[in-house]
């Protein structure tokens, strides 16, 4: 499953501990009954996506009340990963094919997509902590040098890039599901502030072939390939792009776990930055407008999502709960609101809609 790619989870619902030599992960029994961790799960995204969408809006220490480089640097690239009409169309395309590939050739996708997301992951890991630790050591590293075919980079990076990679190397050593959901939480923010929707026209087209790409990869696959793709290759690709839960009620010596696809978090999370931008633009209380609405509409849908594979063990493809839990209430909140036609046009900045103050000349 690669969120790249666009791939969705397709939420198998429990997962044993790989055998040893193998890289395919095996479904747990379906005797097995719902679990606390079913629910941790939900919050566990929910948080995410909390986290993600105030990061999106206003990266960590930087001061968006005064114009500065910084900040037209940070619209420019916000700009820079907005997502087009036509985009969402190529983004399903490209999915299903990438979803075929590593289905016909499990093997040899494993080894390339392995060192595509070690290398992903080590730039989304120092994306994730650079503003911290830039701020931690009192930007004594911030000074810029220039470096031959990539331009000036900040001292820091130098001494960050090892311990990224060290964290990456560890993972592929060990596979410790700890490191997993570290980098897995680091792809998701990388996602979630790389790449924005800056309407509801996009985000609908978005998840609405999200919905049917789900459910063909899912329920209809099988007939056609002989085998279910989606599940075939959730549970053939061992990298970080689900988060892993722990069961608290599994039986047996090996843990267990249940778990979350990226794709699960990233899309619907795209529509919660949207949702969040849109209150910020529009000077609304932030827990009583769009992003509240869509963030209770997630956390619902995951629920329901979470109580069928918790209780009856039969793949779902999450999308099915998580569109309309999503897209209906932003639309509700929208109409009541009367600014279906603003929201479905979109915003033109990062900023106020009418605000373009903001940016220096």
């Amino acid at each position: 499953v690669i969120h790249k790619a666009g791939t969705n989870h397709p939420r198998p619902p429990v997962f044993h501990n790989k055998a040893p030599g193998s890289n395919v992960v095996k479904t747990a029994s379906k005797k097995s009954q719902l679990d606390p961790s079913n629910f941790l799960v939900v919050l566990i995204a929910g948080l995410i996506l909390l986290y993600g969408a105030h990061r999106a809006l206003r990266p960590p220490f930087l001061d968006m009340s005064t114009p500065s480089a910084e900040l037209a640097a940070h619209e420019e690239a916000a700009m820079a990963g907005e997502m087009q009409l036509h985009t969402t169309f190529m983004f399903v395309i490209v999915a299903s094919c990438s979803l075929v590939l590593i289905f016909y050739f499990m093997s040899a996708m494993t080894v390339l997509v392995t060192v595509l997301f070690s290398f992903i992951s080590s730039l989304a890991l120092g994306a994730l902590v650079y503003p911290y630790v830039d701020r931690y050591t009192e930007y004594k590293y911030a000074r810029e040098v220039d470096v031959p075919y990539l331009g000036p980079m900040p001292v820091l990076v130098f001494f960050m890039a090892p311990v990224c990679i060290l964290c990456v190397v560890t993972w592929l050593m060990t596979k410790s599901w700890i490191l997993n959901n570290i980098l897995a939480f680091s792809l998701i923010i990388f996602f979630l502030t790389s790449v924005r929707l800056s309407s509801l026209k996009v985000a609908s087209s978005l998840l609405t072939l999200a919905f049917f790409y789900d459910i063909f990869w899912v329920f209809i696959s099988g007939h056609i390939f002989g085998k279910n793709v989606m599940v075939t290759v959730a549970t053939g690709l061992n990298v970080p792009i689900k988060i892993l839960v722990p069961l608290m009620m599994a039986h047996g010596k090996s843990m267990q776990f249940t778990l979350i696809g990226l794709g699960d978090i990233v899309l619907p999370g795209l529509l919660l930055c949207f949702a969040l931008r849109f209150d910020d633009s529009k000077g609304v209380d932030k827990k009583s407008g769009y992003f509240a609405a869509t963030m209770v509409g997630y956390c619902v849908g995951l629920t329901m999502c979470e109580i069928i594979v918790g209780t009856f063990h039969v793949a779902q493809p999450a999308m099915i709960y998580l569109v309309p839990g999503t897209l209906i209430p932003f639309i509700l909140v929208a109409r009541a609101r009367g600014e279906i036609g603003e929201a479905w046009e979109g915003l033109k900045s990062h900023y106020r809609l009418e605000d373009e103050t903001m940016l220096p000349p």
